[in-house]
């Protein structure tokens, strides 16, 4: 009897409808398109000038980037249902990958992590919280929780390694687990920052082996933090 019970209530579990991820995929791949010019925007921002006219410019680098955003949303949209994650959840996590992806290439190019595109991940991050409020309130608390203490745990551990590294580990790393903290929250940026760590450490290992680099080079742990992030969202951990 309790186990017909728990498949009815399974069953009656309300399902958002196709065509509202379908819209969800097709707007933040829009979004994340916007989001990669304006960090695009950021690096050049000594020579260009009119932020809406950069934005609007169309060419053949940018149509191929805006077809890969719209792919990529799409296809982890469809993922993203089959775990049954609810829109909110669908647009946090593609929003973040989708900065996480100008950020992992400027580290590796520069071994620098903007905080201006680390503001951008906190706008995003404060505007579905207030949305999540909007459409949980009963939940208000375990938000807040879940928000803050992501990023307080998560800021703690990369400080205390940024430390003990003797500063091997960047304050732009430091900040960077702190917003991805408040993102995924602890445990999944657990997860994230084990997967990053084994991740860094074959390239280091190879680098090494193939003696391009040697023990004291250090490494842009950027690329590694995206990677780890998009791997744990990819298994639906």
């Amino acid at each position: 009897m309790n186990w017909n019970r728990e498949r009815l209530r399974y069953v009656r579990r309300p399902h958002y409808g196709e065509f509202m991820f379908v819209c969800i995929a097709v707007g933040t791949g829009i979004a994340s398109y916007f989001l990669n010019v304006m960090c695009m925007y950021d690096r050049e921002t000594e020579r260009e000038n009119g932020r809406g006219r950069y934005l609007m410019r169309m060419d053949r680098h940018r149509a191929v980037t805006f077809a890969v955003c719209l792919a990529l949303c799409l296809g982890l949209t469809w993922l993203f249902v089959q775990y049954h994650y609810g829109p909110l959840k669908v647009i946090r996590y593609l929003l973040l990958l989708a900065l996480l992806y100008p950020i992992a290439l400027r580290d590796a190019k520069e071994k620098i992590i903007p905080n201006r595109w680390l503001v951008y991940i906190l706008i995003i991050r404060a505007v579905l919280f207030m949305a999540e409020i909007v459409c949980f309130p009963s939940l208000w608390l375990e938000n807040i929780r879940f928000t803050l203490a992501g990023g307080a745990v998560s800021g703690i551990i990369f400080f205390m390694a940024y430390v003990v590294s003797r500063h091997a580990i960047g304050m732009g790393d430091v900040k960077l687990f702190a917003v991805i903290g408040m993102c995924l929250g602890i445990k999944t940026t657990y997860l994230v920052m084990i997967v990053s760590l084994i991740l860094s450490a074959i390239y280091g290992g190879c680098m090494v082996l193939g003696k391009k680099k040697n023990m004291k080079d250090e490494i842009a742990f950027g690329p590694f933090a995206a990677a780890g992030t998009f791997l744990v969202l990819l298994i639906g951990a």
